[in-house]
């Protein structure tokens, strides 16, 4: 999960995953603020993307979940 502000920070993200095979899973934009949710496959040492994330101007956060299958809730 990804809040950032300002298109460029949005495509800056997208070229920090690199040949990384991702998918945008959904973009809600508030105003200027957009949260996007990226599914990215990534082995648990190759985290330095997400520091190349965050030192991106206006992104605000970076949240990584692990996700290993279906929830039920």
């Amino acid at each position: 999960m990804i809040h950032y502000q300002g298109t460029q920070a949005g495509d800056e993200i997208i070229r920090c995953f690199g040949k990384r095979k991702y998918f945008v899973k959904s973009k809600t934009m508030r105003n200027e603020k957009t949260e996007m949710a990226v599914e990215i496959y990534c082995r648990q040492n190759d985290m330095e993307f997400m520091e190349k994330i965050r030192d991106i101007g206006g992104v605000e956060d970076v949240t990584l979940i692990q996700y290993n299958g279906e929830y039920h809730g």
